[in-house]
């Protein structure tokens, strides 16, 4: 891998992975139209973690709110304020537990649809119509506090489907808090930060299994420009997509997401 196909993987990285247009997707059809065939898993994860980077610096406040109420939780078992960062913690490890359980057991299948850019291509289409049925759900102002247990259930599922390629992850957790009648703003703070536990959990035991062979295939500088670049472009795709969701505009990305996705078909 030669440096300029790492810049071009990170920042496509780093602009996917907040825009609700797949950010795995896309690296499965970039990797294939730049010839690159064999890259590590932790390479993507690497890609990823830059990402993560990004959403810990641009929710500190709230996720820094999220560990001083657990701490006093923990350690008083009371304090009304609380209550919903309480919850919400709780239910992020809902989520997530959901999310790894169903990771391992369709661990292999999925890898599978990684090298298929026609499924990849056809799952980008799928996203679009989530992402156009957004379109019809009203403005809600549902809060943590009135969200009942099915809540992360589903969240949790969403964020499963995206383990495919082609299923955006921001995507499907926001569209499915908007359909489950969370508020718009609180859609995007619990899909970004389920994001964190997630990549983070996958990219340390991954490192751990093959952070020699990522070395000798890749290299750490590249490795480091890749984390550059991805944390860089993810920090102000981030920043943009909010804007969008703030606005109610989620569904404007469907229609990149079907044409690439009839594109991705076409082309193969």
């Amino acid at each position: 891998m030669t440096v300029p196909q790492a810049v071009i993987l990170a920042v496509m990285q780093g602009v996917t992975e907040f825009m609700p247009i797949s950010s795995s997707g896309h690296l499965v059809l970039t990797r294939a139209l730049i010839g690159i065939t064999d890259i590590p898993l932790l390479f993507d994860l690497i890609l990823h973690l830059g990402t993560v980077t990004a959403t810990v610096i641009i929710y500190r406040k709230t996720i820094a709110d999220i560990l001083r109420d657990v701490g006093v939780w923990l350690l008083y078992r009371r304090g009304e304020r609380t209550k919903g960062s309480i919850q919400l913690f709780l239910y992020i490890i809902i989520s997530t537990a959901i999310t790894g359980i169903i990771g391992l057991l369709f661990k292999e299948r999925i890898k599978s649809v990684f090298i298929n850019p026609v499924a990849v291509s056809a799952l980008l289409i799928v996203t679009g119509f989530i992402l156009l049925a957004t379109r019809f759900v009203g403005e809600k102002d549902g809060g943590i506090e009135s969200a009942r247990i099915h809540v992360p259930v589903v969240i949790g599922l969403a964020q499963s489907m995206a383990m495919l390629p082609g299923i955006s992850r921001s995507g499907s957790t926001i569209s499915a808090g908007l359909f489950l009648g969370l508020r718009r703003d609180l859609c995007g703070t619990y899909s970004f930060l389920l994001s964190i536990p997630s990549v983070f959990g996958a990219s340390v035991l991954e490192y751990a299994r093959s952070h020699s062979q990522l070395y000798m295939q890749v290299g750490l500088p590249l490795v480091i420009t890749a984390f550059v670049f991805s944390f860089i472009s993810g920090y102000w795709s981030l920043r943009l997509l909010l804007r969008f969701l703030e606005r109610g505009r989620l569904w404007i990305f469907s229609f990149y997401c079907i044409v690439a996705g009839v594109l991705g078909l076409i082309l193969q």
